[in-house]
């Protein structure tokens, strides 16, 4: 009988290949389905000195007690800035920050933002205490950034809104922020416009060396109209520092959002790791920021990665809240994979020897089916046709032969015995019955 052959073969036909299409799933998984989150990130902090290297050293250590580590990589001058790395398909870039006014610029590429992380003021500062006004600086050498670059087109703007042509003033080659700023303080400029956070080494310098002047923006409120990237604050006098009563005089001034941003492939897992270092991170007031402004979702120039938007509306991982980054990664692997794999597997085992059984108890109970028939028709012909009774007994020995050739498992045994007792009375009552 074919399942006795398969019986005796079930740990190559049945057991041997459920656990492995078990692993094979389980492997799959972890792999596409539900992939455990990288233990590396590649963060983008541009240039070695600009505005965003502190912060992205804050973020490599508020990552690095969650058990992740960050690579920073840094754009010199000449190379491609961080948003440019998230667009290169084959860079190896990851997230990295750029500020609002690069968003009509961005990339084919799929980036997003997880959130708007501060502001990015847009900063004038001069050697001459005489210059009160943008208009003042016609004739003068100003340093602007690259010709082609965000903060030079704003820079035209906030001339143009103070009827001074771009011809008239002589722009200087852009030396990166800390080569412009000494060249301010050394007087080889008379003026210089960057943007820039307040953590920005050139922006620390240039606040606090004496000689150096800072302007507010006229209008600033209409520019920001022009411009909807740019919003206008008011930055209160002595607000960056009391005592040496830095700026003099209250400054309206215009900003841009400093955004995080991701590719749109990062594993779910790293971007809310992300959103809780930003968290950490710009929960603290500064002279730039209230207590818990930022990060903020609802003022973004880039589009907003669906996480961050989970984010915002106060989703997270059960697990995550409960256990460690790292364990609750782990544990919702184990969870939502290994254990329904195991559950499948444990019931596809228990299974197997009960398929077993079933087919070996319709083979008995065909057997006691045809028994049955052959002592229906004994009964019938005795009386009728008694020399009919020779073709019940062939058919009856054939019955113990084929029972005696069964190799059932042993736990049919005494089903089996059984069944052979029954064929023995059922052949000495065609005996009796032939001896009439």
């Amino acid at each position: 009988m074919r399942v006795m052959l398969w019986y005796r073969r079930r740990w190559g036909l049945f057991y041997v290949p459920v656990l492995a299409f078990a692993a094979l799933v389980v492997v799959m998984a972890s792999r596409w389905w539900f992939p455990l989150p990288p233990t590396t990130l590649s963060l983008a902090a541009g240039e070695p000195l600009g505005s965003h290297a502190r912060l992205a050293e804050r973020y490599r250590d508020e990552l690095g007690r969650r058990g992740i580590t960050v690579d920073v990589v840094y754009s010199p001058e000449g190379t491609p800035g961080p948003l440019q790395r998230l667009a290169m398909a084959g860079n190896g870039v990851q997230a990295g920050f750029a500020h609002g006014l690069l968003s009509d610029r961005g990339p084919e590429a799929a980036v997003q933002a997880l959130a708007v992380i501060g502001k990015q003021p847009l900063w004038i500062f001069t050697h001459g205490a005489g210059i009160t006004s943008v208009a003042q600086l016609r004739g003068m050498r100003v340093a602007a950034g690259a010709p082609r670059g965000a903060v030079r087109q704003i820079a035209n703007l906030l001339l143009a809104q103070a009827q001074v042509r771009e011809s008239d003033v002589t722009w200087e080659q852009d030396r990166g922020p800390m080569g412009t700023a000494n060249e301010l303080i050394e007087g080889r400029i008379d003026a210089m416009i960057l943007l820039g956070s307040s953590d920005a080494p050139a922006v620390r310098l240039l606040t606090r060396s004496p000689g150096i002047f800072m302007l507010g923006v006229e209008r600033a409120n209409a520019l920001a109209a022009r411009e909807p990237k740019l919003r206008a604050f008011v930055l209160p006098q002595g607000t960056i520092e009391l005592r040496g009563d830095v700026p003099p005089r209250d400054l309206t001034l215009l900003y841009t959002g400093t955004h995080l941003l991701v590719r749109d492939t990062l594993h779910p897992a790293l971007q809310r790791a992300l959103l809780d270092a930003a968290t950490v991170i710009h929960a603290s007031p500064t002279f730039l920021q209230r207590q818990s402004e930022y990060p903020d979702f609802s003022d973004s120039d880039f589009p907003l990665s669906p996480q961050a938007q989970r984010y915002a509306h106060g989703y997270q991982p059960w697990l995550e809240a409960a256990l460690p980054y790292w364990w609750a990664q782990l544990a919702e692997l184990l969870l939502y994979v290994v254990l329904p794999v195991l559950l499948i597997t444990g019931a596809a085992l228990l299974w197997i020897p009960q398929l077993f059984s079933l087919r070996v108890n319709a083979v008995l109970s065909h057997y006691y089916g045809e028994l049955k028939f052959l002592e229906n028709d004994m009964a019938r012909m005795a009386t009728d046709s008694p020399m009919a009774l020779r073709d019940v007994l062939t058919k009856l020995d054939t019955m113990e032969q084929e029972v005696a050739s069964l190799d059932l498992p042993d736990r049919f045994a005494d089903r089996w015995y059984t069944l052979r007792e029954h064929l023995g009375m059922a052949r000495e009552r065609l005996l009796k019955l032939r001896a009439r």
